[in-house]
């Protein structure tokens, strides 16, 4: 009888899962994410800019009428190490044209290196040129706000960054 009604709750779950994802839109994008930054020392009114390519994955979901969420892997290497990013978010897409579609995200940033973890705000702008039904080229830019590693004293003062990513470029993929 117990597990008669562990089979049940597994079909249950795959055909609650199944019907979820049937109803997801979904498009994963690959591409370059060059950025300019200026990093600023509250401690000493300091301002230094810094420069960064890197290359990201981004998948993006559409539950519905284009309200969805979006999750983006983000590693990089500055300074000698390499450090990787975690970003998650609401994202709302709206067609412009019949080929082109506008993407709206925000969202938290979690930044893994060896110094700690970092944490991070973005607001971005994507748009989608459908070259075929289900293949696009993405441009975009945004903004992204960091406050330093958690634990650490100087977290939101001396730690603050201003992240404006140069247009983006992506290659990305329906399905």
């Amino acid at each position: 009888e117990f597990c008669m009604k562990r089979v049940s709750l597994i079909l249950i779950f795959l055909a609650v899962t199944a019907a979820v994802c049937s109803a997801v839109d979904f498009d994963f994008v690959v591409g370059q994410k060059t950025s300019a930054s200026l990093e600023f020392d509250n401690s000493a009114g300091e301002m230094k800019p810094k420069f960064l390519f890197n290359v990201d994955a981004e998948l993006d979901m559409d539950f519905s009428q284009g309200h969805g969420m979006l999750v983006a892997v983000n590693p990089y290497s500055t300074g000698g190490s390499v450090e990787f990013a975690l970003s998650t978010g609401y994202a709302y897409q709206d067609s412009i044209s019949s080929n082109v579609d506008i993407i709206a995200s925000v969202g938290p940033s979690f930044i893994f290196s060896s110094s700690g973890v970092g944490f991070a705000v973005f607001a971005n702008v994507d748009f989608d040129i459908y070259v075929t039904q289900s293949m696009f080229i993405r441009v975009g830019t945004g903004i992204e706000i960091g406050f330093g590693d958690f634990g650490s004293q100087e977290f939101g003062k001396r730690d603050l960054t201003i992240n404006i990513p140069l247009p983006a470029l992506g290659l990305g993929w329906t399905f």
